[in-house]
């Protein structure tokens, strides 16, 4: 209120000394007045605005909260037994020492998830064929079937048997041949399942002479996939 008082008081002081020169008439005297009534209203104007300014400055209380989440990347690995122990070997027994032609021999495999598996997954058998074959290599087939059954011998009753045939058929494929099975094979997280396979290998009955005393090795590859609850 201190700058209102003080143009009051400007106001006063000169109206005294104009009214110390001469007279002033009562034209004068109410345009005089009607210009204070104006410069009061202003100020008084002014400080309204003022105060509005400083009401819209009080703050706001405010508050905030966090939420924080964990996450943990589930397990998927696999364990293979080629006729022993479970990670025993991964050698298949096929007695296969001293094959002749017409010969069958046969080996089975079985896949499971580990103890630590957390997750379902699907089994995909591939061949890797061979590069180079001999006339031994290039006179073996093979053929193989997917069993549900543990337990039952690998053996000549699986072709046709107890099991899906995953390659081959009624004859078998190449040895030397690279390929991958057309179908795959569903694995239980925790070791709740186990997937059996037989394989075939047959020396052809019109095997050359050219192939005796000679050697051939062949690796499989069992590809295993997690896959997503309900898939």
């Amino acid at each position: 209120m201190r700058p209102i008082l003080w143009s009051l008081r400007a106001l006063f002081e000169a109206g005294r000394a104009s009214g110390d020169a001469r007279p002033a008439s009562r034209r004068q005297m109410r345009q005089l007045r009607q210009m204070r009534g104006r410069r009061i209203k202003a100020i008084l104007a002014g400080g309204l605005v003022f105060g509005v300014g400083a009401t819209a400055t009080v703050a706001a209380w405010t508050d905030s909260e966090e939420a924080s989440g964990s996450f943990e990347a589930g397990r998927f690995n696999i364990e293979l037994r080629a006729g022993g122990e479970w990670n025993g070997t991964n050698e298949m027994t096929f007695n296969a020492g001293n094959m002749y032609p017409g010969q069958k021999v046969y080996a089975p495999v079985s896949v499971r998830t580990t103890s630590n598996t957390s997750i379902d997954g699907k089994l995909t058998v591939s061949a890797g064929g061979i590069s180079s074959p001999n006339a031994f290599a290039s006179a073996l087939t093979y053929r193989a079937v997917a069993r549900s059954t543990s337990g039952v011998a690998c053996d000549s009753k699986n072709f046709p048997g107890p099991g899906t045939f995953i390659v081959g058929g009624s004859g078998g494929v190449p040895l030397s041949s690279e390929l991958t099975a057309g179908s795959s094979q569903t694995l239980k997280a925790a070791s709740a399942s186990v997937q059996d396979y037989c394989f075939e290998v047959t020396l052809a009955s019109n095997a050359p002479s050219s192939a005796q005393g000679l050697k051939a090795s062949h690796t499989w590859t069992f590809s295993a996939e997690s896959t997503a609850p309900g898939n």
